[in-house]
């Protein structure tokens, strides 16, 4: 017989949990922080499942009223229990007493990283400080650093460094922390993604998923983890649950909103709710398989990173399958086989991903070899997750992925092939830049033709640099850059394969497509580009560019090419890069001129690349060949990209498009002809 109590309790927990009083948003950073939790005892423990025998004790202590009793109850309960496991045994700890943690000993002095940039709080931590939007900031505007800093990346390291040595003062840390965050972050009532929050549905679902997990379970052994410190945590648990049942969003984001509710459901099934979490969040990762992910296997928002993020979180309920003992639907994991195909096929001989849109490029190895146990029947996902010691390589080299428009021309898969990426496919939902058509080029182990990639989310030049096409390899029209933004969003993802050309013969590999969708910042339609692009087997890759003008006037087109290489000369029409290992050769064919640019600043920012590793808004020059020509109807400019592991050389004499063929000329004599589709063709 359930107490008055409890049946009135979990009356209120179906219908207004989420409606109790509380500040509905996140305090601004220069108002008084609202205090919390929400949820009070009586209500947290009406929402256990208290027939079950394992909580009998708490089921007494609750039809008393005695809350400190349930709650020493409760947290013996979970402190002991054997199910749900974690990866690790939470009372194995003090293993590594001479460990030391960094970034756990600046936590201590409240000294933290976010986004790569620290800052020391004096005793209180304020959680909706921003460095980067305090008047005269050396940082510009970057609300990263507000969001990210509550992703608590910092318990990971007070926890890590508890669990070695079994110091109780990183747990005394984490605790004081902890009930800091809850008191001055209260779950809003509304949806919060805005400036200063420290509720972003993203965040919810990253602590949830992934950082309070672990977090939970370093330090479940600690006398500081105490019964009113853990039940705090599991409250907030909860009411990160309630909070993502209600809101969540799309695309990658809502991937890790989803992980992170049945994570709570999974991992707390004591709760009446646990199995309406698991079963909401398995069914919205289930659906987003048939929205976020194209046919060809790549994630809708055609950025490598994000296509990383996704697979991690839909991965979450399967991970958890050994630990919790919860299935998954029959055919869930089937449904991410294409998506480790992406990985495979699109990765660079490096073993690294291509850099596209808000992406640098991320390593594949532990993708294959999550893909490998997945899908054992996978020769080839084992070949790569294995070096080749087992398994086999696959029997395709190059490959399209049609719905994401991306090609890639490949030589073999040792680390030392040729590898060609062009994007030549949709916008792309999400993380876009302006990019169409652009090349990337891997020899010999070493990146050569490089893109903007990625750059740190702030308000800064540098940013609106890597976004635009001056940090693309791509042409642009009279100075002006490709404009998609301006298009309708439903064009941003496709239900078809965007027009374009795609042929792999024993000669050659062929790839072509088109930009025909503006420049300039009203996205004038002045020009048409088809950009094609070859591997001639087995060292030499061709670009041809048809350049179709919607008048009869004269247009400039500048071709760049940004080099990864300290530097390069031009001689005539041909570029060298001047590296001490591999190199990259380009001979122009119909341009009329190109100069090489380094770390410029004005008129226009034009030669820099990134760089993670210089720290937080890292940038370095790099030469940028720009090749020009003015002239008026159809110009075609063709370009030899010649690879080579040493000293830079390049046999092309001759280049030439004649009636859909390409023709070779070599300098020792000898001619290639080439038929080609054309879109008329396909």
């Amino acid at each position: 017989m359930k107490s008055p109590l409890v049946r009135f309790g979990r009356l209120i927990c179906v219908t207004s949990l989420l409606a109790l009083a509380a500040p509905a948003v996140a305090a601004a950073p220069d108002k008084p922080a609202a205090t919390g939790p929400r949820l009070t005892d009586a209500q947290f423990f009406s929402m256990l499942d208290l027939e079950r025998a394992d909580l009998a004790a708490v089921s007494n202590a609750v039809a008393k009223s005695d809350w400190a009793a349930a709650k020493h109850a409760f947290a013996e309960h979970l402190r002991d229990r054997k199910t749900p496991a974690w990866t690790f045994d939470p009372h194995s700890v003090g293993k590594d007493p001479k460990r030391r943690v960094a970034g756990a000993e600046k936590a201590l002095r409240h000294t933290f990283n976010s986004i790569g940039i620290e800052w020391t709080f004096g005793d209180a931590i304020d959680w909706a400080f921003n460095p980067t939007t305090q008047p005269g900031s050396k940082w510009p505007a970057n609300h990263e650093w507000t969001w990210q800093l509550s992703r608590h990346a910092m318990w990971v390291d007070l926890g890590r460094a508890f669990y070695a040595t079994g110091d109780e003062k990183y747990a005394a840390e984490f605790v004081a922390e902890l009930k800091s965050w809850v008191r001055e972050c209260p779950v809003p009532s509304k949806a919060d993604n805005k400036p200063f929050s420290r509720w972003r549905t993203i965040e919810a679902g990253i602590r949830a998923g992934s950082v309070w997990p672990e977090v939970y379970h370093l330090f479940l052994s600690a006398k500081s983890f105490d019964d009113e410190a853990l039940i705090l945590m599991v409250k907030s648990e909860v009411e990160h649950a309630l909070y993502l049942m209600r809101f969540h969003t799309t695309g990658n984001w809502l991937a890790m909103e989803s992980n992170g509710l049945y994570h709570v459901g999974a991992l707390f099934p004591e709760f009446t709710s646990a199995r309406s979490w698991r079963e909401t969040a398995v069914g919205r990762l289930y659906a987003e398989f048939d929205v976020q992910v194209y046919p060809d296997g790549a994630q809708i928002e055609l950025a490598p990173g994000y296509h990383g993020v996704t697979v991690q979180n839909f991965l979450g309920p399967v991970n958890l399958v050994p630990l919790t003992g919860f299935e998954v639907p029959k055919d869930y994991t089937a449904k991410m086989e294409k998506m480790f195909d992406y990985f495979l096929f699109s990765m660079q001989p490096t073993r690294r991903t291509p850099a596209l849109n808000d992406s640098g490029a991320g390593g594949v190895e532990r993708w294959m070899e999550t893909a490998a146990k997945l899908f054992p029947q996978r020769e080839d996902f084992r070949w790569v997750a294995t070096e080749g010691k087992q398994g086999r390589a696959p029997a395709q080299t190059s490959y399209q992925f049609p719905y994401a428009g991306q090609f890639i021309l490949r030589s073999g898969w040792a680390r030392d092939a040729l590898w060609l990426c062009m994007d030549g496919g949709p916008f792309g939902y999400g993380h876009q830049h302006e990019d169409k058509l652009g090349v990337t080029l891997t020899a010999f182990g070493q990146p050569l033709l490089v893109e903007g990639g990625v750059y740190t989310y702030d308000a800064s030049d540098w940013r609106r640099y890597v976004l635009s096409s001056r940090a693309h390899n791509v042409v642009l029209v009279d100075g002006l850059d490709q404009n998609r933004r301006k298009e309708p969003r439903e064009t941003y993802v496709v239900k078809t394969p965007l027009a374009h050309v795609w042929e792999s013969h024993a000669e050659f590999d062929h790839a072509a497509a088109v930009y025909d969708e503006g420049w300039g910042p009203k996205a004038e339609r002045r020009v048409k580009q088809t950009r094609h692009v070859f591997f001639v087997k087995p060292d030499l890759f061709v670009i041809a560019d048809e350049l179709e003008p919607r008048d009869d006037q004269p247009h400039t087109y500048e071709a760049l090419f940004h080099l990864d290489a300290a530097e390069a000369r031009a001689d005539g029409l041909q570029v060298v890069t001047q590296n001490k290992g591999p190199n990259l050769t380009i001979q122009a064919f119909g341009a009329e001129g190109v100069s090489i640019v380094k770390g410029q600043k004005e008129p226009v920012v034009q030669g820099w690349l990134p760089d993670s590793a210089s720290g937080y808004g890292g940038i370095r020059p790099i030469p940028t060949a720009v090749y020009r020509k003015t002239a008026s109807g159809k110009t075609v400019m063709l370009y030899a990209l010649c690879p080579s592991a040493a000293v830079a050389a390049c046999p092309v004499k001759e280049l030439r498009l004649v009636d859909a063929t390409l023709k070779v000329t070599f300098a020792d004599g000898t001619e290639k002809s080439l038929r080609f589709q054309t879109a008329a063709d396909k």
